[in-house]
């Protein structure tokens, strides 16, 4: 659950520090949404993935964690970090500000819903009708393969599962994000005239 965690946590940061939007100048020009969305991305997606071998492979030899598949323990913590990422940057680059604010309430709803601290069938209902939802459940259960035993294909489904978020946030980053560019212009420039 801590590695996982720790992996959306990094996203989060990631967005935090770095610029997500391109900035055209004489050299760089005349680019099209989908090149500065995947030009930019695989920075993020480099870093995602460096911080999520430093994880796992820190859980592996420097806590020592007892781990049945460690090869596919470090698999499944980068397909981990590659969604979590996808997802964290295109909210931030479809919404700005507030996409970073929907990661960080998506987090909270995850750590309550993903079944990774407690069983999931003791959490109040909205959090056991969410739970199939959330990538959170998906990463977590297919790390809990690789740590207890592989049970039949359950690894494999679970990174199935968790890597059909990939679809849904590449059509936010890069067909609905069009749309909304102009109103979080506006909503940028009304922000700024507050002088807050």
């Amino acid at each position: 659950f801590y590695s996982v965690l720790a992996l959306w946590v990094g996203g989060v940061v990631l967005v935090a520090i770095l610029k997500v939007h391109v900035d055209e100048d004489e050299t760089l020009h005349h680019l099209t949404p989908t090149q500065t969305y995947l030009g930019r991305y695989l920075t993020f997606l480099t870093f995602g993935l460096l911080q999520s071998v430093i994880i796992f492979l820190g859980d592996l030899y420097f806590l020592e964690i007892q781990c049945k598949e460690p090869l596919l323990f470090i698999v499944a913590g980068m397909c981990s970090s590659f969604v979590f990422t996808n997802i964290i940057y295109s909210l931030t680059v479809s919404f700005g500000d507030i996409g970073k604010a929907l990661a960080v309430i998506l987090l909270v709803i995850q750590i309550a819903g993903s079944g990774g601290t407690f069983p999931i069938e003791v959490t109040p209902a909205f959090f056991q009708a969410v739970n199939p939802f959330l990538p959170f459940t998906h990463a977590i259960n297919a790390v809990r393969e690789c740590v207890a035993g592989m049970y039949q294909n359950a690894y494999w489904v679970d990174l199935g599962k968790l890597l059909v978020f990939v679809p849904i946030s590449l059509l936010l980053g890069l067909v609905l994000r069009r749309p909304l560019i102009q109103l979080n212009e506006f909503f940028e420039r009304r922000l700024k005239d507050t002088h807050l």
